[in-house]
């Protein structure tokens, strides 16, 4: 007789025989067919039906429902038959342009990617993250561990309020959270360095005594922080001309500024190229070398001011024409004039010798793109001359 076919007739022996049974130790086990010496259970329950009366040992049907990497795993303590599913990381993602493996984010991820929400070439300090629950409860809660070794010896965690980085002595459960709590933010991993390789693992939490063992770790990589600026001289129509050193604008032919005329505007506009992956966005200040067009013949100058030229003898100062820039994300910052340099007609704002914030961004910036007209107006008392001038210096400031 083979050996399966004995386990076979043993294991029915034995329900007939053990049907009053509840707990034996070392006890002989007769039949008409064989004797068993030495059987030994532990902890049993009787378990019936129409046809056969078993004896169960506890915790041997007991298997734990929890993912381990690649392999399963059974184990025998009650404690496992209550602990959730370990998590994984649905997504983790800085960079990725083009698409994405988030689902719950804002409209505009799955397409795009991270770099349509943070702007050049994606996150420099921040990051998302969504959990594969496993089929874990709704209510199950987890925490977010996180590390740039990939656990090696730097292990620290998400704090669940800011969304930085803690040590394990202050984490507590106050940073465990919902699945749809973690998610509901667009960035959920703050305070992250630049050009960065990262790992991030879940645990989960259904109940006291319940925390599961880490799950397997997803990689992203920050980016550096960037931004970009850049200067053009064109006309009106100009939007996309692009334009090399040296920079300078006249008045000239019908724009002549002349002696005791009205205002006139210069043909050429100073345009600008700006972009930023910075979280605060940007400012462009500016100031002049002399505070207005001087004359070095006649040391005489037509001071800039802030206000309606058309109401003053004289004056000079800039305004702004055209701003546009990609709203490709509700992430992404917009670009506005400051309210000296937002005017129309002949409402212009000063360049001094101090510093003038003209425009502000207040996000991240894709494409951004502005232009600023130059108006002036002489007295009529002014000397006429050839070399009255200003250099304007322009700075593009991005918050990061």
């Amino acid at each position: 007789m083979n050996n399966k076919t004995v386990l076979t007739i043993t294991w029915f022996c034995i329900f007939a025989i053990l049907f009053p049974v509840f707990t034996t130790f070392a006890e002989e086990l007769d039949s008409t067919n064989y004797k068993l010496v030495g059987v030994t259970t532990q902890g049993g329950d009787s378990v019936e039906s129409t046809n056969y009366s078993s004896l169960l040992t506890i915790n041997e049907a007991i298997t734990d429902p929890t993912t381990y990497s690649t392999n399963y795993r059974s184990l025998g303590d009650p404690v496992y038959a209550f602990r959730p599913a370990v998590p994984e990381v649905s997504c983790f993602e800085t960079t990725t342009n083009g698409t994405s493996n988030c689902t719950t984010g804002p409209v505009e991820l799955p397409a795009g990617g991270m770099v349509v929400l943070c702007g050049g070439n994606g996150c420099y300090n921040r990051a998302r993250f969504e959990i594969d629950t496993n089929n874990n409860p709704t209510d199950t809660l987890y925490a977010i561990q996180i590390s740039t070794d990939d656990f090696a010896s730097d292990t620290n965690y998400i704090d669940g309020s800011t969304y930085e980085m803690e040590s394990y002595s202050t984490h507590n459960l106050n940073d465990f959270r919902t699945q749809t709590q973690w998610e509901t933010d667009t960035f959920n991993v703050l305070g992250l360095a630049s050009s960065t390789q990262y790992y991030l693992r879940i645990i989960a939490l259904h109940g006291d005594l319940t925390q599961t063992e880490e799950g397997p770790s997803d990689t992203a990589t920050t980016t550096e922080a960037a931004s970009s600026f850049d200067i053009d001289i064109a006309i009106s129509t100009g939007t996309t001309t692009e334009t090399s050193p040296p920079y300078t604008i006249s008045f000239t032919g019908s724009t002549s500024l002349l002696a005791g005329a009205g205002t006139v505007t210069a043909d050429d506009l100073i345009w600008f190229d700006g972009a930023t992956n910075g979280i605060g966005g940007f400012a462009i200040v500016q100031h002049g070398e002399n505070g207005g067009l001087y004359s070095s013949t006649h040391s005489a100058q037509i001071n800039s001011i802030t206000g309606n030229l058309d109401t003053t003898t004289e004056g000079f100062g800039l305004q702004s024409f055209y701003i546009d820039n990609s709203n490709a994300s509700s992430e992404l910052g917009d670009i506005t004039a400051m309210a000296n340099y937002s005017g129309s007609i002949s409402n212009v704002g000063i360049v001094a010798t101090g510093w003038n914030k003209v425009y502000d961004g207040d996000g991240a910036i894709v494409d951004g793109r502005m232009a600023l007209y130059l108006k002036a107006r002489a007295a009529a008392d002014k000397q006429g001359a050839t070399d009255y001038n200003e250099t304007i210096t322009f700075v593009f400031v991005p918050r990061y």
